[in-house]
Parts: C-alpha cells; structure tokens; sequence
C-alpha cells in the first residue's frame, strides 16, 4: 500500500478496531548492564530534534548515519554538538528535513548505506495530534497528524535490521487505535517483529515522570524492552518478572539532577529562563512543594483561575525535590504552564534546568539560527525531546 493511498484510506470511519491496551502484555524484557557498549551499527535517524535519542544510541553503541530534521533552529543544535553527523540538506526547491519530499533511496544514498545495511531506524512524529494535552486530533490532524505513514515508509524502503518509534501515550488510547494497528500490519507484513509498550522513562534513570508509548520492530525474533533499572521505592517490579523482589535504585529526584548541573552551565548562553513580574513572584511564595494554584486565596487568582474552569490541575504549580519532575513539556520553564515552579526558589525552572530533567549531558548545548537565545525555541527543542537516559535504555535491550 503506497504512502498516499495509506493517507486517504486512514481517515475513513468504521473500520473494525482492535483494542491496543489489550496487546501492552507479553512482550519480552530483558536486563541491560552499564558500561562500555559493543558497536552495534548505524542508524537512520528521522524526526531527531535535538539529538536525545541519537545521544542515548550512541552511548549504547550505534553510531549516527543522518538525520532528518525540519525545525532550522534544531540543525543549528545538531551542527554545534556533532559536526561528524549528517544532516539531510540538498539544495532541491524543497524544505530541508521535510519527511514528505525524501524517497528511502534518497536517505540511503546521503547516509552512504544500502538497502538493509542500516542497525535502526529512529524517531517519533511530532506528537501533538496524540498527546492528551490540546484537541487531540490524532491521525486528522490537518499538519502532522499522518507523519506516522512517512516513518512506516523509510523503514520498509530502507529495510534496517530494527526500528524504535516513540510518541506520547496518548497514541495508545481508543481513538487512535487505527494508527498502531496500521503500523503493526505494514511491519509485520515486510518480515518485522514488532511489540509495543507504554514506559515511564523515570524507570530508566530519567529524573522525570514522562509517560511514552515504544514500538519497536526487529527482523526475526522479537524485540526485547529494557527492564527497569530504577522503581519508585527500590524494588523489582513483580509485574515484568515472576523472581525474587529485588533492590534497584529509586527513582532520581529533581534536587539531584538539579545537584549535578556545572555551575558554569547556568552562565550559559543557552540557560534562560523568564522574567517574573513581583505579583508572581509573591503568588509562588505562596505555594508548598506539590501545591499548585488552587492554594492562593481567591483574590491573588487571575479570573481564569478563579472560575473553577480551567484544566490544568497541574498549573502554576511547584516541583517536589524529592521526587522526579513531571513530564517536561516544551513550555516547561513557564509555570502556568504547569507544575514548573522551581522546587527550592520562587522562580520558573530555566533551560539549563529542563535539559537536566531530561537527562542531556551537561556538555549538549543548544543553537538558534539567528545566533540569539531564545527560550521558546530552546525550551522546544528540550521539551520535544527523547531523554537520551531512556534511548540509552532502549538501544540497549532492541537486539538482546
């Protein structure tokens, strides 16, 4: 079925629909040990954003072969971390990075692969359509609702040894069952192993509660998930193993991730963070660690938080130290955004910060096009990312 036939049937009602939470059972899981990774190939890597997945492969072992990648301000990143990789730029009249207009043959030719040499192919479609945040449009997005299909397209054109595509979890609920069921078809359907998981990249070293559905695919037998190497009280979690309780690491917090920050990485040009008003700053003296807005007498509330109507149950809400940070979106450094009130200061948290949450070592930097920093782009760039801790984890347990 071609890319563009795939579009037009996807958006038609009725179809018999499977239940996808039902399948989240069964899949293999296996431990992975720290240290020295063996080299394990090359790796396309679409949608690639700031790098995180690419960071955490290539501490498992894989090496980056080129990446596809539309936001200008993202390439900037890339350029600046990892001079070595490929970036997919030609100077056809097309948009740099637009998933749409490259042919597998194209991708191939560029990453000086042939078909079926490559270790992985990498990404996950921008996740708006699916999050549970916004209009939840899903495959009808009319922008990025249906890059899932291009995704699908390079891996069975360039036919790699595995994949790994990653979205919000929200991309396993009811009414966008039909978009897995597509994928696990066309996978299945070229010779591919394929399981998926929800996973909470907290249980991987991320000092963030952030939620994630992973499909992996491998040619032959199945792929295997990374057990966890950190729970939330230290123990073996009964549900991925019939063994004797074991002890593992808890769950990092966000005062030590924030412990671990290099002083002279808050001097940066790329830690920024906003300017709050006096009014605010008095609002967030206010609040407890775990509190949000709802904590202020009703006079301090602007009149969207005073009507009992607004959504957010996190917002203008303070971190916990002792405990992860919730999932870091790309507005994390704005509080009434929501539970992103510094745990210790009356503050938002700035991007130095937000790339600590989600586990980017301390030497990534971040880029702009125009050279300026600016912190709706970084904050985009860091929010949209794969934590590199948890890709690290998945490189890791695809080909065990």
């Amino acid at each position: 079925m071609s890319v563009d036939h795939a579009r037009s049937q996807l958006v038609s009602p009725g179809a018999d629909r499977m239940s996808v939470r039902s399948k989240l059972t069964g899949n293999r899981f296996v431990r992975i040990s720290q240290g020295s990774a063996e080299q394990r190939g090359k790796v396309i890597s679409l949608f690639t954003g700031a790098g995180g997945m690419e960071i955490g492969l290539e501490s498992a072992g894989f090496e980056t072969a080129i990446c596809v990648e539309i936001d200008p301000d993202s390439r900037e990143t890339l350029r600046k971390n990892r001079e070595h990789w490929v970036l997919f730029e030609d100077e056809q009249n097309r948009t740099p990075g637009d998933l749409r207009a490259i042919r597998p043959e194209e991708l191939l030719l560029k990453a000086n692969l042939k078909r079926g040499e490559a270790a992985l192919v990498t990404g996950g479609a921008p996740c708006q359509p699916f999050s549970n945040m916004g209009k939840k449009l899903g495959k009808s997005d009319p922008k990025n609702g249906d890059l899932f299909l291009d995704f699908v397209k390079i891996v069975l054109g360039t036919q790699p040894a595995g994949f790994i595509f990653e979205n919000v979890a929200g991309i396993a609920q009811g009414r966008h069952n039909e978009v897995v069921e597509y994928m696990t078809a066309q996978f299945a359907g070229s010779g591919y192993s394929v399981a998926f998981e929800v996973l909470n990249a907290a249980d991987y070293g991320v000092p963030q509660q952030r939620k994630r559905f992973i499909m992996l695919g491998r040619k032959g037998d199945a792929p295997a998930f990374p057990l966890p190497t950190h729970t939330k009280d230290g123990l073996f979690p009964d549900v991925f193993s019939p063994e004797p309780i074991a002890t593992l690491s808890q769950w990092k917090t966000v005062a030590e991730a924030f412990e671990e920050i290099p002083r002279g990485n808050l001097q940066r040009a790329d830690c920024v963070g906003m300017r709050h008003a006096s009014y605010m700053v008095e609002r967030m003296a206010m609040i407890p660690q775990g509190r949000n807005f709802k904590v202020l007498p009703m006079q301090m509330r602007p009149k969207c938080w005073q009507s009992g109507k607004h959504e957010g149950h996190d917002t203008f809400g303070r971190m916990e130290g002792g405990k992860p940070a919730p999932t870091i979106r790309t507005a994390g450094y704005n509080p009434t955004k929501g539970k992103y009130i510094h745990p210790f200061e009356n503050r938002g948290i700035n991007t130095a910060e937000m790339a600590a949450l989600q586990s980017f070592p301390a030497d990534w930097e971040f880029r702009t096009v125009s050279g300026k920093p600016s912190i709706v782009s970084i904050g985009r760039q860091i929010g949209n990312a794969v934590p590199p801790a948890f890709a690290y984890a998945l490189g890791s347990a695809i080909f065990a």
